[in-house]
């Protein structure tokens, strides 16, 4: 997995708790960092335990350097600088589909791509629908990689970058 991809997972992933919680993705990286710190304590006890059929959930599994969380929290300042404008966006390009029936993981998938078309030029569009319509496969439901992919194309011709 590149280290862009990774950070994109792992923005997903804050971007959905942060929503559920009600704070920032900031606050969403902290705590879900927090959690793995913990795990990982809860890990090594178990090792030691003679219950070999116990094995300890790793719910986050950031594992992220610097780099990575410097650059999936540039996107998240975007996004939440943003999100107004890009569900507008979204919405100006659906076909026959209600923007509330865009489910929330989709949602935030598309965000990250439209951030990236918008605000990181170094980024190929192309790739940035592709790292979407990846997550889509991990995270979502069976015909959100295509939906996904045709959404993010007619935004991105309509934004002008494609």
């Amino acid at each position: 997995m590149s280290s862009r991809h990774k950070a994109r997972d792992a923005l997903l992933r804050a971007l959905y708790l942060a929503e559920s919680r009600g704070f920032s993705v900031a606050e969403a990286f902290d705590e879900m960092e927090l959690i793995d710190k913990e795990m990982e304590v809860e890990t090594k006890v178990v090792e030691f335990e003679e219950d070999a059929g116990r094995f300890p959930l790793e719910p986050f599994s950031l594992g992220l350097d610097t780099e990575e969380k410097t650059f999936a929290l540039g996107i998240a300042a975007r996004i939440e600088q943003s999100k107004d404008e890009f569900n507008t966006t979204i919405t100006s390009v659906l076909e026959n589909w209600d923007f509330s029936r865009v489910s929330r993981i989709d949602r935030f998938i598309m965000w990250i791509a439209l951030a990236e078309m918008k605000y990181l030029l170094d980024i190929p569009v192309r790739v940035s629908i592709n790292e979407a319509v990846e997550l889509a496969k991990d995270y979502s439901s069976e015909k959100s990689p295509s939906f996904i992919n045709g959404v993010l194309d007619a935004a991105a011709r309509k934004m002008g970058v494609l």
